[in-house]
């Protein structure tokens, strides 16, 4: 599920989108409201069949950058955002975020428009999640970070232990944090690497932490 971008973006083309973001605002805006507003029926529904938890896609970033400005992001991509999580707390379920890339520049409008956690933090976008948790992990569950890009695929066994140690070690104390690779577990991850990844997690990411 979506909130308002992708979809939009296949609609009219994510190249033209962000043109229109500049030259032609009232035609986008009429676009995403359209989306926004089939999504969160959609949404709506899921919640009202059992749904507890809603997480929604819509990728904001390159690992550069957003795709937008912050000021672009803030005028019309924040408010639609919000309308969404709003609408999700009314209904009675929690908000997850996913957004790959560097969300740095745009972070705090993300986390003012309410969503509960925030998915994947992804480590290669300049998201290392001890930053991430001592900047908001007060405010938001984190979850992520194990690399699927190149660990999880090309690594050892070993090195995905030790990464899932140090992602316990950084964004684990104090609870609000789902271990998980930085996106999914696609056709290259290497299985010895993605039950490595799992048995490690299993083992020490256990209250009150025992790390070595």
């Amino acid at each position: 599920m979506t909130c308002a971008i992708m979809f939009s973006a296949y609609l009219m083309g994510l190249d033209k989108m962000l043109m229109n973001f500049l030259i032609d605002p009232s035609f986008v805006e009429a676009v995403m409201d359209v989306v926004l507003e089939t999504n969160m029926q959609v949404v709506r529904n899921a919640i009202r069949t059992g749904a507890d938890i809603i997480l929604v896609g819509d990728d904001y970033a390159a690992n550069e950058a957003p795709l937008m400005s912050p000021q672009v992001f803030h005028e019309f991509i924040a408010p639609r955002l919000k309308k969404m999580v709003d609408m999700v707390h009314q209904e009675g379920a929690y908000f997850i975020k996913h957004s790959d890339g560097n969300l740095w520049p745009i972070l705090d409008d993300i986390l003012d428009a309410g969503v509960d956690g925030l998915n994947p933090i992804e480590p290669q976008a300049g998201m290392d999640i001890g930053e991430v948790k001592q900047y908001c992990g007060d405010r938001v569950c984190l979850s992520g970070n194990i690399d699927c890009g190149q660990l999880l695929p090309h690594g050892t066994t070993e090195q995905v232990r030790q990464a899932v140690i140090e992602c316990i070690r950084k964004a684990a104390p104090g609870g609000g944090f789902i271990m998980h690779s930085s996106n999914s577990i696609h056709s290259s991850v290497n299985p010895e690497n993605y039950l490595a990844m799992i048995q490690a997690t299993r083992e020490y990411g256990k209250y009150p932490l025992d790390l070595p």
